[in-house]
């Protein structure tokens, strides 16, 4: 099977996801000129995955950025009573 070489730019100006089942859908919206926007001027594009490759993206995001996800923040934060003690 021959597949055609799609590339698409714009700026990310939106996001929606929603789950079905065992997928992942993520709807993103960008626009390939610069504002002011109207509808018509954004663009959706939607992507189907599963749960895994959801958590892959994620990752892959949070480590792209050098940032913590919201997990590991929880996972590192002392218990309350050791905050409260000093501990």
């Amino acid at each position: 099977m021959m597949f055609k070489e799609k590339t698409q730019h714009g700026a990310l100006v939106g996001w929606m996801t929603e789950t079905t089942g065992d997928r992942v859908i993520l709807k993103i919206q960008s626009v390939d000129k610069p504002p002011p926007h109207s509808e018509e001027d954004v663009g959706t594009f939607i992507l189907m995955m599963d749960k895994n490759q959801a958590v892959q993206l994620g990752n892959t995001l949070f480590e792209m950025t050098a940032q913590s996800s919201p997990w590991e923040v929880r996972r590192k934060k002392k218990p309350l009573i050791d905050r409260l003690l000093g501990a």
